[in-house]
């Protein structure tokens, strides 16, 4: 496996200098990225509620959008993201036919996710990010 470049000291400052430009320019994206994921759920969660004869499809379908945004999350500073979608990634692996109080769960985790995109709660999100934690999601 090939390392970074290095000059005496560690890596070459010009390589990291190149690689926080690349991740910066992907992390205004991010935003853009992570907006049209929250709408692809909120959207699938709309026909999970509302057509129960195709729930199980939907919930992977779900869980496929779930998964991607649990998995950019943290590295675009976004944790709650990746918790939150990690809570929901677990439940929905956990059953394809689910109850009133687990169709209420997924709900509430997708609002949660929702609220900590749209209030762009970056990094712990204070407060509200940990108010946001506690709650029993």
């Amino acid at each position: 496996m090939s390392e970074a470049p290095e000059s005496g000291d560690g890596p070459d400052p010009d390589v990291l200098a190149r690689a926080e430009a690349v991740l910066a320019d992907l992390s205004e994206r991010y935003l853009g990225w992570v907006d049209a994921d929250l709408v692809r759920l909120e959207s699938c969660l709309a026909e999970v509620m509302s057509r129960p004869d195709c729930r199980a499809d939907l919930l992977c379908r779900m869980f496929g959008i779930v998964h991607d945004m649990k998995g950019q999350g943290a590295t675009f500073d976004y944790p709650l993201v990746s918790e939150l979608g990690n809570r929901l990634c677990r439940l929905l692996e956990a059953t394809s036919h689910p109850t009133t109080e687990e169709l209420d769960r997924i709900a509430a985790l997708a609002a949660a996710m929702g609220r900590v995109i749209r209030g762009r709660l970056s990094g712990d999100g204070g407060d509200a990010g940990r108010r946001l934690l506690a709650e029993r999601l």
